[in-house]
């Protein structure tokens, strides 16, 4: 017996993809009556998608290329582009392939991680597949609800600078703006279906495009009057600063934990496929851009986020505030998969008449947890590398890779299968070093500055 056939075993995030009578009878019919209802469109999964990958990360890259170097930053961003969406499409193409082997209609990441154990090639992970699922489901647990607690700082933090240019004395700290954002943040997390939110982030992506193009508009401004700066093409103290830029650029690829949550939700998933690369191909552009222009304008004098480092006055006051609206919406886009993976464990265990508040009630802790792990470790750019370093890394560039070889080493090594085996070997080794110093880097910078 598989490990999707116990009940001891059996994932969190979704109910087994098949035959709707199979399993729990009525529930299982709810659930996939619920999938089929709210389906996405391949504008609004191309919405959702740029949205879950346009954030705080973005914003950052300036500050993370600095870290860098103006030279190897990008470079190095063009890079790690590449290797996370060809990542993003090894994930999809692996779920697929496992669909067509074991008659399933859709996977999640955590199915892709027990079923490529318990149904691969390599016979010792066999029966294991549950701790593939836990693996999983634990690490995005933590990149989602890190990413949640970065926005509340990040918009606690734009908020109160533009506090400040109005009140100069008197100025509360920023976890006071943390607290006064629980409950707008918990009333939009209550929108529990994705289609649903795609209003929502089709106009944060406009709020954001918009903000985007009056920073670069700045950054020209800036250039032409050539306002002094230093800046160094290669940074001399690699060791310490290139894990840095490494935490904090793969965190920017925020998107890998709602790939297959996407795609499941799709009308058309056959489309997905060019969804994912065209909008991940816009996405690369932005963030190379973005990093080399912001740290070129600056110099060292770039901030965490480029949001605080534009002037003051009535102008960029709205475009931050532009820019807080986004975020505000990509926290619910993020909040969807932690509460996608845990509520469905919950839901088995409450009374069907308690199902509605408990949604209700869980949500709301949910945040409130986040909530309290920003008012805890307020310092935006240290938790930005070490959620990036620790389990971004992991889902993004460590663990596709893996999975693809042991469902797909049954094939042999021949031709092309060497290749790919040394791409996979050369990419785990990139994430899981890039893991171990950006970790060690951003929680050594946490406990200084704490």
């Amino acid at each position: 017996m598989s490990s999707r056939d116990s009940d001891s075993k059996e994932p969190l995030l979704r109910p087994p993809a098949g035959n709707p009578h199979q399993g729990d009878g009525d529930i299982q019919n709810k659930e996939v009556a619920v999938i089929v209802e709210h389906q996405c469109t391949n504008l609004q999964s191309l919405m959702n998608l740029m949205k879950a990958n346009i954030g705080t990360g973005l914003l950052g890259l300036p500050y993370a290329v600095q870290h860098a170097g103006l030279l190897l930053g990008p470079l190095s961003l063009i890079v790690m582009s590449v290797i996370c969406i060809s990542c993003m499409y090894q994930l999809v193409k692996t779920a697929k392939r496992l669909c067509r082997q074991l008659g399933e209609e859709k996977l999640d990441y955590a199915d892709v991680a027990g079923l490529s154990m318990d149904h691969g090639g390599i016979q010792c992970f066999h029966g294991y597949g549950y701790i593939g699922r836990f693996v999983v489901n634990t690490f995005l647990m933590i990149t989602q609800l890190g990413f949640c607690c970065i926005y509340f700082i990040f918009m606690a933090e734009n908020i109160q600078q533009i506090y400040q240019e109005y009140y100069t004395h008197g100025v509360p700290d920023t976890k006071i703006f943390i607290l006064m954002l629980f409950v707008p943040v918990m009333l939009i997390c209550f929108i529990k279906n994705l289609d649903e939110l795609a209003p929502l982030s089709i106009l944060a992506i406009a709020l954001t495009i918009v903000g985007i193009f009056i920073i670069y508009g700045f950054f020209i401004v800036k250039l032409i009057h050539k306002d002094p700066r230093t800046y160094v093409l290669v940074q001399t103290n690699l060791t310490t600063n290139y894990p840095y830029f490494f935490g904090s650029a793969i965190y920017a690829f925020e998107g890998i934990g709602v790939i297959l949550p996407l795609e499941i939700k799709m009308k058309s998933p056959d489309d997905f496929t060019f969804v994912l690369i065209l909008g991940m191909v816009l996405v690369t552009m932005l963030y190379t851009s973005m990093g080399f222009l912001g740290y070129f304008t600056f110099g060292n004098a770039v901030a965490e986020t480029i949001t605080l480092a534009l002037p003051d006055g009535l102008f960029y006051e709205v475009v931050k505030l532009m820019f807080v609206a986004a975020i505000f919406v990509t926290y619910a886009v993020q909040f969807y998969v932690p509460a996608y993976l845990i509520w469905p464990f919950l839901k088995k265990r409450l009374p069907e008449r308690y199902h509605d508040v408990g949604n209700y009630v869980f949500r709301a802790s949910l945040v409130f947890l986040t909530l309290v792990l920003a008012v805890s470790i307020p310092q935006l750019a240290n938790v930005i590398t070490l959620i990036g370093a620790f389990s971004s890394s992991a889902l993004a560039i460590i663990l596709p890779p893996l999975f693809e070889e042991i469902v797909r080493c049954r094939d042999g090594y021949r031709g092309w299968h060497v290749i790919r085996l040394v791409k996979n070997i050369v990419i785990f080794t990139i994430g899981f070093v890039g893991m171990g110093l950006g970790t060690f880097v951003a929680i050594q910078n946490i406990v200084k500055d704490y």
